[in-house]
């Protein structure tokens, strides 16, 4: 299995084959609470970078926007959470099943510069 690396905004990103599988960490699916909407703000062939806001998810606590963990081309969103049925599913298993955009990596060093699992418990730790 690919290495998962992860980044401060809480998104995870697995990286296979130069494209990168991304999607909310457990951390920041427990921090939210019950989900209750999923609206992406990208779509399939949409160029995106680093940091750019790839969607905004609501909880019944706060509303939380959703960051490219890479830069590159959107290949795939995850359209099976646009149903809210279906966001408990994302919230039981935000790293496996939970994956939310698959983005054609423009350069893998952004991937490498992304923290490893240690330091992003660190980070949870901190905050």
């Amino acid at each position: 299995m690919a290495e998962t690396r992860y980044s401060t905004s809480h998104e995870w990103c697995r990286l296979e084959d130069g494209i990168a599988t991304c999607g909310l960490t457990q951390h920041a699916v427990d921090e939210l609470g019950d989900l209750t909407f999923l609206d992406y703000r990208v779509e399939p062939g949409a160029s995106v970078s680093k940091g750019d806001v790839i969607g905004e998810i609501d909880s019944v606590k706060a509303t939380s926007e959703i960051y490219a963990p890479v830069g590159g081309t959107v290949e795939a969103v995850n359209e099976r959470f646009q149903n809210e049925d279906e966001l408990a599913a994302l919230s039981a298993a935000p790293e496996s099943d939970g994956w939310l955009v698959k983005i054609k990596a423009s350069d893998p060093a952004e991937f490498s510069a992304l923290l490893d699992a240690e330091a992003y418990r660190q980070h949870c730790a901190q905050g």
